[in-house]
């Protein structure tokens, strides 16, 4: 009886090596923080252009400017955490010049718990239409046509 209550620790923390190995990690990389290859990091938008926001985790944010028309991938820094959740963002003209780039001292900031949370840009890309679908971001509203005016015929 002594063996068996003495063996019974040792069972289960083999058991916990166990389902701690490789094979209880499958399907976790879906679930973290994906890494997406920029090939630009210092393009700029001007902050009075930006309306609206598309979180992609916590590390990517799509800003969109002109209506949605221009799209533009950000990465903060990774100290910024549950951004994906918050129902507002705003950027933070760090340098006072206007613009929102991918250098220098502008960040995207939002209220997380009572507290303002501060996430530095680190990179900023202008999307094209095709890096927008690959992202699953969604293509370009189409450009309003302008209305024609029959001409009066006299």
């Amino acid at each position: 009886m002594k063996t068996t209550l003495a063996a019974a620790p040792a069972f289960l923390l083999l058991a916990a090596c166990v389902s701690s190995g490789p094979e209880s990690q499958l399907g976790k990389e879906e679930k973290g923080p994906r890494h997406i290859e920029m090939s630009r990091t210092s393009d700029c938008v001007f902050e009075s252009t930006i309306s609206g926001f598309d979180p992609i985790d916590d590390r990517y944010v799509v800003l969109y400017a002109s209506g949605r028309r221009k799209a533009y991938l950000v990465e903060v820094a990774g100290a910024c955490f549950d951004i994906k959740s918050q129902p507002t963002l705003a950027t933070v003209d760090g340098d006072n010049n206007g613009q929102i780039c991918g250098f220098g001292r502008d960040s995207i900031g939002y209220r997380r718990l009572g507290m303002v949370e501060d996430c530095r840009i680190l990179g900023m890309e202008q999307l094209s239409d095709e890096r927008r679908l690959e992202l699953g971001v969604g293509a370009p509203p189409p450009k309003p046509k302008k209305e024609v005016e029959p001409k009066d015929e006299e």
